[in-house]
């Protein structure tokens, strides 16, 4: 079982059915995004790019930072401001894996280095899957605690997103002025 925001669910649950809905969301994102710029995102790499076993275990990782920061803003609300989380304040760790995950880098002998964005992209499922499941108000906590996990996993989702995609700065600004 895995916990997602206190949520009890099986991998297996969670992967049927993020593998269509969720992934249709994310699909979504990206098309508005590509809609907003006027050009087409890279594509998504195989699934498989990264080997199993170290494809798990770096998902694990995002995961985890994730569950811990989020943890952590629930404890203190350090990154909430009265026009809602500071969500780059909020995850700091999590983007940081991010960005080393969509980077490329020298492989080294053992070949490890590589870009792992098929990793990003599974962890993209996982935080949409996240948000299905808060919306459903079928999880646990208060609809208040729900709606917060649901704003600030929203936004995260969408900076993960500028990060996959590899958006430069200014397009990141001309999507943001459009969110507002």
């Amino acid at each position: 079982m895995e916990e997602c925001y206190g949520l009890a669910v099986t991998k297996d649950a969670m992967n049927s059915r993020s593998n269509s809905r969720a992934q249709e969301l994310v699909a979504d994102r990206v098309r508005r995004i590509e809609g907003l710029l006027g050009r087409q995102m890279p594509p998504h790499p195989p699934m498989d790019q990264t080997p199993g076993d170290q494809h798990r275990h770096l998902l694990e990782e995002a995961q985890e930072l994730y569950e811990n920061e989020m943890a952590w803003e629930d404890e203190s609300g350090e990154e909430f401001t009265e026009s809602g989380a500071v969500v780059e304040l909020v995850f700091p760790g999590t983007l940081a894996l991010i960005d080393a995950l969509v980077t490329s880098h020298e492989r080294n002998e053992k070949g490890e280095g590589a870009r792992h964005r098929d990793v990003v992209a599974s962890f993209l499922d996982w935080m949409e899957f996240n948000v299905l499941d808060l919306r459903s108000g079928q999880s646990g906590g208060t609809t208040t605690g729900r709606a917060k996990h649901v704003d600030i996993t929203d936004r995260l989702i969408d900076l993960v997103l500028h990060r996959y995609c590899g958006l430069s700065t200014q397009e990141i600004e001309r999507l943001e002025a459009a969110r507002n």
